[in-house]
């Protein structure tokens, strides 16, 4: 139910960043933060249907910008692979502790095709909190380089 808000939500925004007379958006984003991800060996579920389940241990990193957090190990990237088209629906579940203790829930979903590879971040963050503005905004991220078993990525809030 809440992700149908959210998907709700952002319709909407979308139908508003843009001019019916133009195909300019008229949206704008805001570089917030980076993640850098560390994760371990892929797990490779088997076939389901709609394509193959890989697993992908999320084991700690941090976050650096406007929110400075380590990632806690616990979380995965559960992707849905189609073989034949080559594309990966990404699934990323994991929790965040801010350098004041605070703990960000984050749910990373997204898609890669070829050279695409978009994803969009929902946080929960505790609303009494310096970070509850993660609460209320859209993000969208991308990936801006991988290596030694860590994925990095740029996350940008629209405006």
């Amino acid at each position: 139910m809440r992700y149908l808000k959210i998907i709700t939500v952002i319709i909407s925004i979308l139908l508003t960043c843009f001019d019916v007379h133009s195909a300019e958006p008229k949206v704008k984003v805001k570089h917030v933060f980076d993640i850098h991800a560390k994760c371990s060996e892929a797990r490779n579920l088997g076939v389901i249907p709609g394509g193959l389940r890989v697993m992908i241990p999320i084991v700690g990193g941090n976050v650096e910008g406007d929110v400075v957090a380590d990632i806690l190990p616990g979380g995965a990237d559960y992707q849905l692979v189609d073989t034949v088209s080559g594309r990966v629906e990404f699934n990323a579940i994991y929790t965040l502790r801010t350098n004041d203790s605070k703990l960000i829930n984050v749910r990373n979903i997204g898609v890669s095709k070829g050279d695409y590879f978009t994803t969009s971040p929902v946080f929960e963050a505790p609303v009494d909190s310096q970070y509850d503005w993660l609460n209320n905004r859209i993000f969208i991220c991308k990936p801006i380089g991988f290596g030694n078993g860590i994925v990095h990525l740029r996350v940008w809030m629209v405006e």
